[in-house]
């Protein structure tokens, strides 16, 4: 009778035992789980983060450049065809600096070399597209 009841004893001992290792390994799976949906969450929402700022600045930006086609058009309004004309000319000489410095093939006007050529020729093709695009008076 007393080894009966001792097996009985070892016995719920090692159920006792498993179960309690069963559930610390569920408590350790459940822990692992939740940390990766934190992880996730964290990197959903860095993306969104990311996303919106990417949005503003390109707001931003446009914003700015609205408001700088804005001061053009007044300045125009105002007779300030020249310092568009300067300002189309440094354009112009900036794009051909950029793509000097690009391996690729170039046809350039003859007097490509003389800046004041390049200017000429930038305020005369800026002059005569904004005299194509002006209403014609009848």
């Amino acid at each position: 009778m007393h080894s009966q009841v001792s097996a009985e004893r070892q016995k719920r001992a090692f159920i006792l035992e498993s179960e309690g290792s069963r559930q610390s390994a569920i408590n350790v799976a459940e822990g692992q789980k939740q940390a990766q949906i934190l992880a996730s969450e964290g990197q959903r929402m860095e993306k969104i983060n990311q996303a919106v700022g990417e949005a503003e600045a390109i707001i931003a930006k446009a914003n700015a450049t609205a408001t700088s086609i804005e001061s053009i058009s007044q300045a125009m309004a105002r007779n300030g065809q020249d310092a568009v004309s300067l300002m189309v000319a440094e354009k112009y000489i900036e794009a051909f600096s950029q793509l000097a410095q690009k391996s690729t093939t170039l046809m350039l006007p003859a007097n490509a070399a003389e800046p004041s050529a390049l200017v000429a020729q930038a305020m005369t093709i800026f002059k005569n597209v904004s005299s194509s695009q002006q209403p014609k008076k009848e």
